[in-house]
């Protein structure tokens, strides 16, 4: 069974790290490529924003870009969820840019037998091959799936940590499912992670509880709570 897979990933100040990706992707064999195509989304970057790379760049397969037009600190949040409103149905690969698709894990979700009533998680390797443990907030779902869950709480945005609760959302949806196949990871790699903003603080801890012990019965995730645009390349 063949079926086409977007890659979702948010962007923020990370140039060298995107056109490595382009670079990657187009490595790939033809009927891989014919098959992929990605939703980055700009998270307010201040400096070299998504569009200086993407414009007038030769893509290997679609690429559709977004950009969120307020700068908030570890936004990702929101840029996953513009991504999976804007996109067309079917099955999504939503990871963090440090995280590259090689051929065989590109094949394996192209070709791979998948359950639309499920999630899928992935085993990891570091781009040196050191085997380390699976990624907490990359997953392989549809659309259907991503809004059933109800996408990540732009309560948490602004604050960083939000992934177990999140975690527990899918988990409460879906039986979630890990593969043998590996994402590679490229963490500290040039400028393939945010280092501006602090993280683990207690600040973001104190928020995290905030949010939680809020919700009453009945309650929903804020999404789509920041202006967006796409962008044109």
């Amino acid at each position: 069974m063949v079926k086409p897979v977007t890659i979702v990933m948010a962007y923020y100040m990370n140039p060298k790290t995107l056109l490595r990706h382009v670079a990657e992707w187009h490595g790939l064999a033809d009927d891989l490529r014919a098959n992929l195509r990605a939703i980055i989304v700009d998270d307010a970057s201040p400096e070299s924003p998504a569009v200086q790379v993407l414009t007038d760049l030769p893509q290997p397969f679609p690429i559709k870009l977004y950009r969120i037009e307020e700068d908030k600190r570890w936004n990702w949040i929101a840029a996953r969820n513009v991504a999976m409103n804007e996109t067309g149905e079917g099955w999504h690969l939503t990871t963090d840019i440090d995280h590259f698709v090689d051929e065989k894990l590109a094949h394996a979700l192209i070709h791979g037998e998948h359950d639309p009533a499920k999630v899928y998680k992935f085993a990891r390797r570091e781009h040196t091959g050191d085997k380390i443990k699976p990624h907490s907030n990359s997953y392989f779902m549809t659309k259907a799936m991503y809004w059933k869950i109800g996408g990540h709480d732009e309560n948490f945005s602004g604050f960083y940590g939000s992934d177990g609760d999140h975690r527990r959302r899918v988990a409460r949806a879906a039986k979630v499912v890990m593969l043998p196949d590996e994402l590679v990871r490229y963490e500290y790699v040039g400028d393939s992670s945010t280092t501006v903003y602090e993280r683990k603080t207690s600040a973001d801890s104190a928020h995290r509880q905030r949010v939680i012990a809020a919700r009453r019965p009945g309650w929903k995730a804020k999404v789509l709570s920041f202006p967006y645009h796409e962008v044109t390349l």
